[in-house]
């Protein structure tokens, strides 16, 4: 790629809050903190926000890439956690909906609504009138929690019209169904908004930085060693909080500290489908063989299917989709519908690990609670554990509660009402910009972007919707580092794509990288890489790069 075509890029992506990385790291190594946030999941991002709106210094590292780890393996809804409702816990179902409010308003670019329709099937032929009952009042009983601030009620279905949203439900055993409203996001990308909203406040944020060592407290001071691909430094702070998620406990090893209440690795694995094979045009919970329900949720040209919730059966640092889990969703889906599915429908997935409270009294990993817990483990260092996407804000506000409270000074929280990056009250997104909505105000200039070049205006795959214009603006705008980090969060098509990812990698990888300055050796490195995570992450579909026919969907 030409100097004068990568210097018009920067141009573009000139002003950027995470556009130039060397900049944030040579603040980390020059500064003195009040506090470094270690973590850039959605909570770890979300500590800065709070914390440099209240008037703190603050730094930011990532060992891999924001939001590599939970945060972008989540069902990617904002819900208010109706589930919870039914097992008692109003309290977090109340908090749950309120957070879900608040996102609404703070960055209506990145949620939007997701009809959800829970089906009644037939047992004997007839629908058991204290399940329908039940369901009914529990649905009433979510809407006075809260549920009624985004702008729907929930509506009783009869059951031609519960088929209507998903044909392939065997219409012999659908008796009726209800339909409520949640919101969706893309995980990642609304980490990345949170993180880059952080450093617009004046965070300074790194990702690819990791903690290799922690300090006891001397002259008020822990001094936290990081390492990068760039060389090594030191992190001077007044206070650290740990927003490692499930790695909470190898960071207090590393400042010798041990932790106030051991956390489960709750595994979670979804699979995608053609969107086509299912017919849905909302989100549908499907009961499964061990008391548990698994939703199919409809995302563009695909809809995917999960979640697992299991024990973890491989490392947290090295998640993948196993035979057991293809096999237990597939069993779920194929109890349900008329046309049975099988391996080669599957077009991609993902696995992740969920940092839950451990509790001996629970034996399913599936009823371990989602609240989160705060503790100031010792002098200069708080933890956040717990917890889930929705609630990523009130934990950060809790946080920051506990690490003001340590310091002294500060600000009262003030992320209640603050948009988060690319959000604006009066921006209209105009016709051009199309999907690049999800962008908000930036939408134009991924879109003035990919008018640049043709090559820059087409899709990264035949069945995906993302531009490799967008891959190229997270390699110069969003401090992505890598030919993954641009596949698997800045766009998500090796989440959904995965096998077509694989099968063309060499291509599609040569694509995007040629809008950069890397070296040949460079760039093989990066497709190596990448192919290595795909086969990990794939597990048993990397062996066949199977890939379903190109896919026509309109709009949603």
């Amino acid at each position: 790629m030409s100097d004068a075509r990568l210097q018009q890029i920067a141009q573009l992506a000139q002003g950027e809050p995470l556009a130039d990385r060397s900049a944030h790291l040579r603040r980390l190594a020059d500064s003195t903190f009040d506090i470094l946030v270690i973590g850039g999941g959605a909570t770890g991002a979300g500590v800065a926000l709070d914390a440099v709106t209240r008037g703190f210094s603050v730094g930011l590292i990532e060992k891999a890439d924001f939001a590599s780890g939970t945060s972008s393996r989540s069902s990617k809804m904002i819900h208010g956690g109706f589930r919870y409702m039914q097992t008692g816990d109003v309290a977090l179902v109340r908090e749950s909906l309120r957070e879900r409010t608040l996102l609404q308003s703070n960055a209506p670019h990145l949620v939007s609504l997701l009809p959800f329709l829970i089906p009644l099937f037939l047992k004997g032929g007839l629908i058991n009138p204290k399940v329908s009952r039940a369901l009914g009042a529990a649905l009433w009983s979510y809407q006075f929690a809260g549920s009624w601030r985004i702008g729907r009620r929930h509506r009783r279905l009869k059951a031609s019209e519960v088929l209507a949203h998903m044909p392939v439900l065997d219409p012999d055993k659908v008796g009726e169904g209800y339909l409520f409203h949640d919101l969706r996001t893309d995980d990642a990308r609304l980490t990345l908004a949170i993180a880059a909203t952080a450093a617009a406040h004046g965070a300074a944020v790194a990702n690819h930085a990791e903690c290799v060592g922690i300090s006891d407290v001397t002259a008020g001071l822990r001094r936290v060693s990081v390492k990068t691909a760039e060389g090594e430094f030191t992190v001077a702070t007044r206070m650290v909080i740990n927003a490692t998620g499930i790695w909470a406990g190898e960071l207090l090893g590393h400042a010798r500290l041990s932790a106030a209440q051991g956390l489960v690795a709750a595994k979670g694995t979804h699979l995608v489908f053609p969107r086509h094979v299912f017919g849905n045009d909302v989100a549908v919970s499907l009961p499964t063989t061990d008391r548990r329900t698994m939703s199919v949720v409809d995302a563009g040209a695909f809809s995917y299917v999960g979640s697992t919730d299991t024990t973890a059966d491989c490392a947290i640092d090295e998640p993948g989709i196993t035979q057991r889990d293809i096999d237990y969703v597939l069993a779920g889906i194929n109890r349900n519908v008329t046309r049975p599915l099988s391996e080669d429908d599957i077009t991609g997935g993902w696995s992740g690990f969920r940092p839950l409270l451990a509790d001996q009294s629970k034996a399913r990993t599936a009823d371990l609670s989602r609240k989160h817990r705060i503790t100031h483990d010792a002098d200069g260092f708080v933890s956040v554990t717990g917890g889930k996407l929705t609630t990523y804000r009130a934990m950060a506000e809790e946080a920051v509660d506990v690490a003001a409270k340590a310091l002294g000074g500060g600000r009262a929280c003030r992320t209640r009402k603050l948009r988060l990056h690319g959000a604006s009250s009066d921006f209209k997104f105009s016709a051009p910009i199309g999907r690049l909505t999800r962008y908000g105000v930036q939408g134009a200039k991924v879109a003035a972007l990919a008018a640049r070049d043709e090559a820059l205006a087409r899709p990264i795959t035949k069945n995906a919707e993302s531009l490799v214009a967008e891959a190229v603006w997270g390699l110069h705008a969003e401090m992505a580092g890598s030919l993954e980090d641009v596949l698997m969060r800045r766009t998500r098509v090796g989440l959904f794509d995965g096998r077509a990812v694989l099968k063309d990698l060499d291509v599609l990888g040569g694509q995007i990288m040629d809008w950069t300055d890397w070296s040949p050796d460079r760039r093989q490195r990066e497709i190596d890489a990448t192919r290595r995570v795909l086969r990990r992450e794939l597990g048993p579909l990397a062996a066949s790069s199977a890939v379903t026919p190109p896919i026509e969907v309109k709009d949603t």
